[in-house]
């Protein structure tokens, strides 16, 4: 009897098993903190692309797997790092021996000291064999390190500028964007509009909310090189930029908020500022994140002294990754071909550096509601890519000289009626500058 007991007892617990097994069906549930997913009894195994990013929102999540669709060997892992710790997390990673990511994301910011680690693989080159020729043209020099490797593509990001339309109703008797690039010509004009502004406002009423709103503008429009090699260059690249943030602060035009303050956030609200940046992605990121209820509130147009860069990403592959070729492959199809050109349009807003994607007229095209059905994807394919011709090139210090200029512009802003010398703000910056890198030198 014991050995008839014994001889069943497998068959019983297989039949447990296989009870157990057909209840728990399809609740089974991944592991929590993971981005992968149980793979299907005899699918084939997936081979993982780590990608090092910062948004890991549902859009971006749909996004990826649009990819995965059409490259089922594979599985987008995503593991969050903040832009600013991008390259003490990988010179890390490098020291111990840990793991790099397939793909990692250089923001704009810090791109410059990215560029300057000699960790990435050259995606032009074989095996990869991107054809950068396929890349809007101003780009390219922004993706290429100092030694001439090419790390790889962006989604461009560009700006004009957005305006609150019953402001300039009110202040320069039109909303319409063709009447207002009319008017606003020049920097020199615009300071004198936004005196009669002040005075028909009894001062109540700005151009901008902050000086770092101007900044932008400004910085973007020139690219005089703020250092070339080791020597800086402020003088002639920074100087002319602070000259104007001076003479709109004299002029009383720009309010004293912190630019990316909660104040300044809220003012998108208010009635009391008119003009702000507006890259590609702000229209989603920004104006309608801060102004949520501001339909037809917007409008949009290319700004005195043209549209210029703003921002940006680029995805490289690190020559130590474990999976060079997917983390490749997936940058070219997100980046250099127009189904990914479209799921990057459709699930995010971004640009694609695509070039034939513009020779399709209609590619671009998205009536905004709080830009009060203004074709703002339109107006940025069309009158503000073609008039983007060079940029200033990255530097591994630019993150040094930022915070250098943010403090001068501090200073700028505390000072009553703006009365500051620039030559002894670029002193400044020069001897702060030397002081956190030896190795640089004044002309």
């Amino acid at each position: 009897m014991r050995k008839r007991w014994m001889k069943a007892l497998p068959v019983v617990l297989l039949t447990a098993m296989l009870g157990l097994a057909g209840c728990s069906g399809g609740g089974q549930q991944n592991a929590a903190g993971t981005d992968k997913k149980p793979e299907a009894a005899g699918s084939p195994a997936k081979t993982d692309i780590n990608i090092w990013l910062w948004d890991k929102t549902d859009s971006r999540a749909k996004m990826y797997e649009e990819f995965t669709k059409l490259y089922p060997q594979y599985n987008i892992v995503m593991t969050a790092v903040e832009s600013k710790d991008m390259a003490q997390k990988l010179q890390t990673a490098l020291a111990s021996g840990a793991d790099l990511p397939d793909v990692a994301w250089l923001e704009q910011t810090y791109r410059g000291k990215l560029l300057s680690l000699n960790i990435w693989e050259d995606l032009s080159k074989a095996p990869y064999n991107l054809d950068k020729s396929q890349v809007l043209d101003y780009l390219v020099p922004l993706e290429t390190t100092e030694s001439g490797v090419y790390v790889g593509p962006e989604a461009p990001s560009v700006a004009g500028m957005a305006y609150k339309r019953a402001l300039a109703k009110q202040y320069f008797g039109t909303e319409d964007r063709a009447e207002l690039e009319k008017i606003f010509t020049d920097w020199d004009t615009f300071i004198q509009k936004g005196i009669e502004v002040k005075e028909k406002s009894n001062g109540k009423v700005f151009m901008f909310a902050s000086l770092g709103d101007a900044y932008a503008f400004l910085k973007g429009q020139t690219n005089t090189p703020f250092i070339q090699g080791t020597t800086l260059n402020l003088k002639q690249g920074v100087g002319p930029l602070l000259d104007k943030l001076v003479q709109m602060k004299k002029a009383g035009i720009i309010d004293v908020l912190d630019t990316n303050s909660p104040a300044a956030n809220a003012s998108y609200t208010d009635d009391l500022h008119i003009f702000y940046p507006c890259a590609n992605w702000s229209v989603e990121f920004t104006i309608k994140a801060n102004d949520k209820n501001g339909v037809g509130r917007w409008g949009f147009m290319i700004p005195p002294g043209g549209p210029f860069p703003l921002g940006g990403t680029l995805q490289g592959v690190p020559q130590k990754a474990k999976n060079k070729v997917g983390g490749a492959e997936f940058v070219k199809w997100l980046f250099l071909t127009e189904k990914g050109s479209e799921v990057a349009r459709d699930y995010k807003g971004n640009f694609s550096p695509f070039k034939p994607i513009y020779q399709k007229a209609d590619f671009y095209s998205k009536k905004e509601e709080h830009f009060a059905g203004q074709d703002v994807q339109k107006a940025i394919a069309q009158d503000v890519f073609p008039k983007i011709k060079s940029v200033r090139l990255p530097s591994k210090y630019d993150q040094d000289i930022d915070d250098s200029v943010n403090v001068a512009m501090k200073t700028i802003n505390a000072s009553k009626d703006g009365n500051v010398a620039v030559d002894q703000l670029i002193k400044k910056m020069e001897d702060d500058l030397k002081s956190k890198q030896p190795d640089l030198k004044v002309q």
